[in-house]
C-alpha cells in the first residue's frame, strides 16, 4: 500500500522532527554535561526497502546502533545510528569523570545504550506530546554490524509496504563531531496513524 505525504504534512514532519532533535539535543547536552550542537534535521519518508539503499550512501561501513520497539499510538522499531567510529567518542562523553581505565571498557556500552534511550526518547516523547499520541518504548539494545543485517536485527521490515522515516542528523560534541540518523520505521498500520496524527496536529496549529 502506498504512503505520501502531501507538502503541508511533509512540512510538519519535518518541524516535529527539527523540535524532536532539538531536545533531544538538550538531553544530551545535560548527560554529558558539555555544549552539544546539532545540525537541522534532514527528514526523509520512504518505503521500507529503500532504507538499506539510503543508509549505505549516508552511513557508509560498519555501523552502531541503540535501537528501541514502539508500542502505543504506532508499531515498529526507533533506531539511532552512527558510524562505527563515531560510538566509542560519545559513549566516552556521557561518562562521569574519573573513571578508572580498567572499567571504562566495561561502562562504555551501558554509557551508549543511555545515550541512545535519552536521545531517541527524548525525540519520540517530543513529537508523541505534540501530535497528542501515546508513544512507548522498550529497553535500549546496542547492535553493530553492516547494512541489511543489522536493520532486520533491529526490526526494520526491508519491504515496499512498510515505511521508515529518516532523520538525518549531525551531533557535534566537542571535540568530536558525531554523525548519526534516527530512524522510526513504522509498520503499514502504523505509517496511517502518523498520517491522521499529522493532520490532525496541522488541524490544531491552523485553528
Amino acid at each position: 500500500m502506498g504512503f505520501e505525504l502531501d507538502d503541508l504534512e511533509r512540512d510538519a514532519l519535518t518541524e516535529l522532527g527539527n523540535i524532536g532533535v532539538g531536545r533531544a539535543s538538550t538531553a544530551l547536552s545535560r548527560m554529558i554535561g558539555g555544549p552539544v550542537e546539532i545540525s537541522v534535521p534532514l527528514v526523509s519518508l520512504v518505503p521500507g526497502d529503500r532504507v538499506s539503499g539510503l543508509l549505505r550512501s549516508a552511513l557508509p561501513g560498519e555501523l552502531t546502533a541503540v535501537t528501541e520497539c514502539l508500542s502505543g499510538a504506532f508499531l515498529g522499531s526507533a533506531i539511532l545510528l552512527m558510524p562505527e567510529r563515531s560510538g566509542l567518542p560519545l559513549a566516552a562523553a556521557a561518562l562521569p569523570p574519573g573513571v578508572p581505565k580498567e572499567d571504562a571498557a566495561e561502562l562504555m556500552e551501558e554509557a551508549l545504550a543511555e545515550v541512545g534511550n535519552i536521545v531517541l526518547n527524548s525525540c519520540l516523547s517530543s513529537m508523541g506530546n505534540l501530535l497528542g499520541v501515546a508513544v512507548g518504548t522498550t529497553l535500549p539494545q546496542v547492535l553493530r554490524g553492516l547494512g541489511d543485517e543489522l536493520l532486520e536485527r533491529c526490526g526494520v521490515a526491508l519491504t515496499a509496504e512498510a515505511q521508515a522515516i529518516l532523520f538525518h542528523v549531525t551531533f557535534r560534541t566537542p571535540p568530536h563531531d558525531v554523525e548519526g540518523t534516527i530512524v522510526l520505521a513504522l509498520d503499514a498500520g502504523s505509517a496511517t496513524e502518523l498520517k491522521a496524527a499529522i493532520g490532525r496536529y496541522i488541524g490544531r496549529v491552523l485553528a
